[in-house]
């Protein structure tokens, strides 16, 4: 096909192509879904299960171990996860990327319906939730009020103000944290209880019966059908006094005989504070196929109209996730357009002429309208990831229309018609600038199909790249000849005069520069070996360089968010712990570049909300930081975080803490960067191994913020009970347990309408503060209706144990958890495994590396493949377009060129080895043998007309200096805004870009040089080879 006739014969389908691409672009950008980053988890599903009044060892026995067997024979099941906690077994299962987590969760409810009869009896309903990052919070509102009460305020928002933000498209849920709920509060006589042999079931049983809202049935009343309900509820608090209570005799008392009737507040057991100040929480989370910016935008119109409507409470955001994306999408968007500026400079600069700058700038925001057409086509996000595979086709996208013009002015240099010069101009490098692209496109293929973390963190990376440089090819060879002909009329003498002043001086260094290489390669090519050995001692070093630099999965970027979660001793109360969090709150509100810092203690009832160190509990509290941004900062985050950490360890009681950035793991579902799992069969060897291990590596440089899994201070009180005296009294265990509980913790008995709110009728004896000799001279009724003391029947013993028990993979483990510091992760690991190597470890107990360095090292599996097979494709695909087996191994010696330019490129950066670098290395092997196809392309066209081998790779040179020099140059520049990190989060991906800029570097140098040298010699050889034969000497020797 003759693309540039096609163009200017049929002007009018193109262009009208050209604006439905507009269309197309313009209307993908405004419907696209907005996120920070993809979602990479693996498909994740988490079992949890309340077992009330359990201890941790008794919830893994009766709960996650029948479970765990169970699971363990689910399809597609990759790992499972158990956290063991007093009353909690929380159970996450891992799938494979393949596994549908729909179907998954259904099968995971069928189990355990299945194995339901073997669970304890008294275990609440198992909750399965898949887990995926928009379960998160998207924002969270701070509530307070100087009229109403706490409880009062609570109220307002459960019936009202969670109701209307429900009703809000996108949202999935509005979870309310901290103040206090009202509540009917009983408290029991023991003493009269005891005395009139009652036990707390009787009570609420009672209570229930006079309390009734029940359908009964549907009935045919004047021939009409009508639903039956029995309501006998009560109408206030005498009412509850007034209750009468049965007793086993046959007489009857009255509640207010044994027990007092109030009203009072919940047990605290959760608080929120907003900059320190008592307030309530509502965490908003999103539905997750909704845009995070357009659902949070949504719920703050709607504030507006709240506050307007419930003016005595002060509504205020203490976190918004649509402001850290929306910064990171107009830092990104702002690198785009730089990146965009600095390329049309460079063309400006080369080609010195204002219409063909013109063209091909033009192409650039075309190409880009194309690609988010596609992409919003295919569903994907604007994010992170895809806004630096934008930022960094930039230079990419050029590449093509920069060839096409060019040849078309030389060409129109040539003396013929512009009519002409297009056709002809851009048929000749139509072939070459398809392998180019293709080439490209080729190395970027594979990395669709990959599956794990590689697969779902870099696929829509390769599939923006993939969108973007088809686009550019087809643009190039279709739009741009008919611009060309059309814009070429266009003159603009003094705008170009002044560009000639900069043009001009600078095409004059371009040509000092091309004779300098034509001097240079004629050197070269008489000095064939002394050049191959210095290119092999730099490709030497320079590997050797990057093999001892370290490597990470992800680099860290600075968020500008910090969490801050503290652990106080076990059996710390909530007003305690309250009072040492807020002494680091006093520090913070002191600290000039901490914008707003929040703070969550405690849990709400019903909560999953999992902190560092499991479910929530009293004696813990969570703070998070805001920062301003990064560039009005006097320091970075970390050095924030470690200053933060300096001044909590100070402070006394507190049993660990954890200080990290939001985004701190590359791998989401990682707890920490450093992840080092013991297992075993027994929980005291374990726990004495992680001490020893723990203290082993706190030595080891680069490791901060250690912690263990799990805490072994927490006392209980365990009471061993008299089997024969139970059987005297016809008593069994359960019974104690049972009735011993009620006795602790009371009883729910219902609810009742007050002031046209639900409030909780809750039933209990007094505990607070109780001492053993109280505990034990609590009563416990038999079936013959003896009652006798706890003391009677059983001994008491107060042991410390841990707090957690965790199981994986069917074996009990302890994990040592860590964060990394001024030092590449990969030696902080290696120096971690040579402590451990040198700890003898009991059969049967193994230490092994898990989340990041388990995802490292499979993903490094995975990437150094897809590199394997980028090379290998390309060399396929150059050997029928060269129709030689030779010429491509030519092209391709550029490949391992850019090794030399990638390791001073991450040295003088400061970057190490990561997964964009791999994946940069991926992509300069499809984009460096451009220029080399270019360049060998040339040379054999000048081989055909008969030049000698030195000859013909002096024309080469000559002829595709400029269009090489100008497409890496283009590259380069378009690349900086990601590789001086000036967008929010670029840091993440900004060794790729530098990786490639220092591979096109140093492969554009040494391109230009090396290639003609092998193709010289390659052809030399062959020369020679070919005269042996046809000599007869062959045969000769044969013979």
């Amino acid at each position: 096909m003759n693309f540039g006739k096609f163009s200017i014969e049929k002007k009018y389908v193109i262009l009208s192509l050209a604006i439905a691409i507009i269309i197309f672009g313009l209307y993908g950008r405004a419907t696209m879904n907005t996120q920070l980053s993809p979602d990479t988890n693996a498909p994740t599903a988490t079992v949890m299960s309340v077992y009330p009044g359990a201890s941790a060892m008794d919830v893994s026995t009766d709960v996650s171990e029948p479970m765990e067997d169970a699971f363990a024979k689910l399809e597609g099941i990759t790992d499972i996860k158990i956290t063991n906690q007093d009353n909690i077994s929380t159970i996450r299962l891992t799938f494979d990327y393949s596994t549908d987590i729909d179907q998954a969760a259904i099968d995971i409810q069928n189990t355990i319906s299945r194995i339901k009869e073997s669970l304890p009896d008294n275990l609440n309903e198992p909750q399965v939730m898949k887990f995926s990052t928009s379960d998160q919070p998207i924002m969270t509102i701070g509530l307070k009020s100087n009229s109403l009460s706490m409880s009062d305020l609570r109220s307002v928002t459960e019936e009202k103000l969670v109701y209307e933000l429900q009703l809000i498209e996108g949202i999935a849920s509005v979870d309310i944290f901290g103040g206090y709920s009202r509540e009917v509060k009983i408290d029991l006589d023991e003493d009269k209880m005891n005395a009139y042999n009652l036990n707390l079931e009787q009570i609420i049983g009672t209570i229930q019966k006079s309390n009734i809202k029940s359908p009964s049935g549907e009935i045919n009343y004047n021939s009409k059908d009508m639903l039956l309900r029995i309501e006998e509820s009560y109408a206030n608090l005498d009412e509850i006094e007034n209750t009468k209570i049965t007793l086993a005799d046959g007489n009857t008392l009255y509640l207010r005989d044994v027990g007092d009737v109030s009203i009072g507040i919940e047990d605290k057991e959760s608080a929120y504070r907003l900059k320190g100040e008592e307030s309530l929480a509502l965490l908003i989370t999103k539905k997750a196929d909704f845009n995070t910016v357009n659902v949070v935008d949504e719920i703050k119109d709607n504030l507006s109209r709240i506050e307007s409507d419930y003016p005595f409470v002060d509504i205020n955001i203490a976190s918004d996730d649509s402001i850290f994306t929306n910064q990171m999408v107009d830092n990104m968007t702002s690198s785009v357009v730089l990146a965009i500026v600095f390329t049309i400079a460079v063309i400006l600069l080369f080609i010195g002429n204002i219409s063909q700058s013109l063209v091909v700038s033009i192409s650039m925001p075309m190409v880009f309208l194309s690609t988010l057409g596609l992409m919003r086509a295919f569903g994907m996000s604007l994010d992170l990831v895809t806004l630096s595979a934008l930022i960094l086709s930039i230079g990419f996208v050029v590449d093509a229309a920069i060839v096409v013009v060019e040849n078309i002015s030389k060409h129109r240099g040539m003396g013929k018609s512009i009519d002409l010069a297009v056709v002809d101009g851009t048929q000749e490098v139509a072939l070459p600038s398809i392998a180019g692209a293709t080439t490209t496109l080729i190395v970027l293929v594979p990395l669709l199909f990959v599956q794990g973390f590689v697969g779902e963190m870099f696929r829509p990376l390769s599939t923006t790249l993939i969108f973007a440089i088809s686009s550019s090819l087809i643009i190039a060879l279709l739009l741009i000849p008919l611009l060309t002909k059309l814009l070429e009329p266009l003159k603009m003498k003094r705008f170009e005069k002044g560009l000639n002043k900069f043009s001009d001086p600078f095409n004059k260094s371009m040509d000092k520069l091309m004779n300098w290489y034509l001097k240079l390669s004629k050197t070269v090519l008489s000095n064939k070996l002394v050049t191959f050995i210095l290119i092999v001692v730099l490709l030497g070093g320079s590997g050797m360089f990057i093999k001892n630099n370290g490597m990470e999965m992800l680099p860290k970027f600075d968020s500008g968010i910090s969490f801050a979660t503290i652990e106080m001793k076990a059996g710390t109360t909530i007003e305690d712990t309250s009072k040492t969090i807020s002494k680091i709150e006093n520090y913070l509100a002191k600290e000039p570049e901490v914008v707003t810092f929040d703070t969550r203690i405690g849990y709400e009832e019903g909560s999953t909300q999992m902190g560092d160190f499991g479910i929530m509990g009293t004696d813990q509290g969570m703070l998070t930081i805001e920062l301003t941004s990064r560039k009005e900062r006097s320091e970075s985050i970390w050095e924030f975080q470690e200053r933060l950490r300096t001044y909590i360890k100070k402070l006394p009681d507190i049993n660990r803490f954890v200080v990290k950035e939001k985004g701190g793991t590359a791998v989401t579902s990682a707890s920490a960067p450093i992840s080092l799992k013991i297992s075993g069969e027994n929980l005291n060897v374990l726990y004495n191994l992680a001490d020893t291990i723990q203290e082993e590596i706190e030595t080891v440089e680069g490791t901060t913020n250690l912690y263990r899994s799990y805490n072994d201070t927490y006392s209980q009180m365990s009471i061993n009970l008299d089997k024969d005296r139970l059987k005297e009294l016809g008593l069994t265990s359960a019974d104690v347990s049972k009735q011993l509980y009620m006795k602790v913790e009371g009883g729910d008995a219902g609810s009742i309408t007050l002031e046209n709110t639900s409030v909780d009728i809750d039933v209990s004896y007094d505990t607070s503060n109780i001492t053993e000799d109280e505990l034990m001279n609590k009563t416990i009724i038999s079936p013959l209706g003896v009652s006798v003391p706890l003391k009677d029947i059983g001994r008491v013993e107060v042991e410390t144990r841990s707090n957690i028990i965790e199981r994986e993979n069917m074996e009990y483990s302890v994990n040592i958890l860590g964060y990394t510091e001024d030092r590449a992760f990969s030696h902080v690991v290696s120096d971690i495994q040579e402590k451990v190597d040198e700890i003898p470890l009991p059969q049967g107990y193994n230490v092994e590396f898990t989340g990041e360095q388990e995802a490292l090292t499979d993903s490094m599996g995975d990437m150094i493949f897809l590199l394997s097979l980028a090379v290998i494709f390309v060399y396929l695909l150059l050997v029928p377009q060269f129709k030689s087996f030779l010429h491509p191994l030519t092209i391709m010696m550029a490949i391992p060129l850019v090794v030399i330019g990638v390791a001073p490129a991450l040295g003088l950066t400061g970057k190490f080895m990561s997964m964009p670098v791999l994946l940069g290395l991926i992509l300069l092997a499809g984009t460096v043998v451009n220029n080399s196809i270019l360049l060998v392309d040339s040379i054999n066209g000048e081989r055909t007309k008969g030049a000698s081998i030195n000859a013909a790779v002096e024309e080469g040179i000559r002829s595709r200096f400029r269009p090489i020099m100008m497409t890496a140059l283009s590259d380069v520049v378009g690349m900086m805004p990601l590789a001086l990190q000036l967008a929010l989060g670029s840091e993440r991906f900004s060794p790729l870009a530098i990786t490639v800029i220092g591979g096109i570097l140093a492969a554009t140098f040494l391109t230009i040089i090396v290639i003609p040298l092998i193709y010289a010699s390659f052809e030399t050889g062959k020369e020679k080879f070919f005269g042996f034969v046809y000599s007869g000497k062959v045969k000769e020797d044969v013979v």
